[in-house]
């Protein structure tokens, strides 16, 4: 019969709920520049992210958002002529090589938070700027107030198109922050996508001799797009999401035709 030391046993579910404790604390708390990045213009966001380390990822993000390419297609379904239900897909960035070889080794680690003591992922502040003091206050989740942008899909002014995504915060945070991310640059996309082609689409009804005609307008997409800022972030705990405000002038953004 194996013996368990009673000691070692209660010293090692105490390692446990200590780490949980931590876990659970990094994401109740983050720093203001990662909640209110527009406050800090010189700093560059990179997540550890999929097996890749933040300063990769930051390196990828500063190339893209300062340059980029946006191709794919987006599908509106025309329900009952609402149009109220909208399907993204197939959309991805493309840039330059040469744009990220540019940048590499020139963004200094200015701080850096954990948002998992068991993954061990991370998000990192970085900065061109070599002799940059980062220090800005920690902001509680419990008392950051809700922005009244999480209610919305896009905003427009006379100057920007903004962009709000969204994405659950069930799983691993990094990816949902990276995606609800992706989603706001997107959206910005929807607002000003051009090129459609109406498909009309003849459903026969099971139980019945006639049929319905669905209209589905698809927009094929590709802009070239620059100068992308993230201008907020807001982690919803009560509801486990994630939500990003992103900003793009308009004369940054440049829809291309025939590609």
């Amino acid at each position: 019969m194996m013996k368990i030391n009673l000691l070692s046993l209660r010293l090692l579910c105490l390692v446990f709920v200590l780490a949980a404790e931590v876990s659970l604390a990094a994401i109740k708390q983050y720093p203001e520049w990662f909640i209110y990045p527009s406050r800090y213009q010189n700093v560059v966001t990179g997540y550890s992210y999929r097996g890749l380390p933040a300063l990769t990822v930051a390196e990828n993000m500063y190339a893209a958002y300062k340059k980029c390419y946006a191709v794919g297609t987006l599908e509106i379904f025309d329900m009952d002529g609402t149009r109220d239900l909208l399907k993204n897909s197939n959309y991805y960035y493309e840039f330059s090589r040469d744009s990220v070889e540019k940048i590499e080794g020139r963004l200094i680690e200015s701080a850096r938070f954990n948002v998992s003591v068991f993954s061990g992922d991370y998000i990192a502040a970085f900065s061109l700027d070599d002799t940059l003091q980062l220090t800005s206050p920690i902001l509680r989740v419990e008392d950051l107030p809700r922005p009244a942008w999480v209610d919305k899909e896009h905003i427009e002014d006379a100057n920007y198109y903004y962009g709000i995504g969204m994405y659950t915060s069930i799983g691993l945070e990094n990816d949902a922050w990276q995606t609800a991310e992706e989603q706001a640059i997107f959206n910005i996309l929807n607002k000003v996508s051009v090129n459609f082609h109406k498909i009309n689409i003849l459903y026969q009804d099971s139980w019945s001799e006639q049929g319905h005609t669905q209209e589905i307008s698809v927009i094929e997409l590709k802009f070239a797009l620059q100068n992308i800022t993230i201008v907020e972030r807001f982690p919803d705990s009560q509801n486990k999401l994630f939500y990003v405000l992103a900003r793009i002038n308009k004369n940054d953004v440049i829809p291309l035709y025939g590609f």
